[in-house]
């Protein structure tokens, strides 16, 4: 999921659509699910990550279908202690 201004864009195997909703909701909603806020505008299923990059001292998710999702500094010792890479 990416938030675009009060919409948030999902993003699956068959498209993406726009849905107005915060996405503080949403995550609250996904709760139970294997995933994580990546960066204050997106969530990420970790199914859905396909290669991780990093350097400059920032990673990028690169996701199924080719999208990259951001990874920032406030996320990241979240992610690397969960071992997403």
């Amino acid at each position: 999921m990416q938030a675009e201004d009060h919409y948030l864009r999902i993003h699956t195997d068959r498209g993406s659509d726009l849905i107005l909703m915060r996405l503080s909701d949403a995550v609250e909603e996904l709760e139970g699910l294997e995933g994580a806020q990546t960066h204050r505008s997106w969530w990420v299923a970790r199914e859905a990550v396909r290669a991780v990059e990093r350097g400059d001292g920032r990673a990028t998710l690169t996701l199924d279908g080719g999208l990259s999702a951001p990874v920032s500094r406030r996320y990241a010792r979240m992610l690397r202690d969960a071992e997403w890479w």
